[in-house]
């Protein structure tokens, strides 16, 4: 049976990033909480940034991840145009900025660039392109609702590499007529629901998935509910997989 915890950021903080700090905390210690009980962490979010908590909650230092996003979160404090924080959520877990932020959550060792896949990518800043151009991330784009390169050769060059996976899926990588409910501006040209699918069911027959994470989830958008059922969907092709671990 899915057990359900929750987390609230509890009060007013000065900034992004030190209520990020607070809430992942708290994130840590739940992911922990369910990885001693043998059971799969499912995160929901409303930010990218939770990675940071979900990855703090158990031993990741073999791990990969696979990051489903239509952006690439890559930007540091000097690359960033907006200076939003979560669009730096994979520059931090990659070990490219925060690290002090990181390690006093928890266990803050870096997830290798070689060892990281990011899926549905088709709105980056020039600086952000440029360092992911420089990085070992392999990178699969999106464009006009298809992919740029072959995915499932993608994911056999990771499982080469890795056995284990953090599975993070922002639902703005899908294409905004499948999920509206998401936080940031809709992408248009993302996945199909048949798309992540595919994908998942690829991820959980290639790896061990460790923990995953639905983000950007805004239900005060979701008016027809559709980014729910896209949601649920994917929890449920995850729990074919997970069985008595939930």
């Amino acid at each position: 049976m899915l057990r359900q915890s929750g987390v609230e950021r509890g009060e007013s903080f000065r900034d992004s990033v030190s209520a990020s700090r607070a809430v992942n905390q708290q994130l840590a210690h739940l992911v922990r909480r369910a990885v001693v009980e043998g059971r799969l962490p499912l995160v929901l979010a409303g930010s990218c940034d939770s990675s940071i908590g979900t990855l703090t909650g158990f031993d990741h230092a073999r791990c990969g991840v696979i990051w489903l996003d239509a952006h690439g979160d890559f930007n540091t404090p000097n690359s960033t145009i907006s200076g939003f924080f979560a669009g730096m959520a994979l520059a931090v877990i990659t070990g490219h900025c925060y690290q002090n932020l990181w390690s006093r959550i928890g266990d803050s060792t870096p997830i290798a660039e070689s060892a990281t896949l990011l899926l549905g990518v088709r709105d980056l800043d020039p600086a952000e392109r440029e360092r992911l151009q420089h990085s070992a991330i392999q990178v699969v784009a999106w464009h006009n609702g298809k992919p740029a390169g072959d995915v499932f050769v993608a994911l056999d060059t990771l499982a080469a590499r890795v056995q284990e996976i953090y599975l993070h899926i922002d639902l703005d990588a899908f294409d905004p007529s499948v999920a509206p409910g998401i936080v940031d501006f809709p992408v248009p040209g993302g996945l199909s629901l048949v798309d992540m699918e595919r994908i998942v069911r690829a991820a959980v027959t290639r790896f061990d998935i460790r923990a995953a994470s639905l983000t950007s989830f805004d239900p005060d958008r979701d008016h027809e509910e559709k980014t729910l059922r896209a949601g649920l969907r994917i929890l449920e092709v995850l729990a074919e997989h997970a069985g008595h671990r939930l």
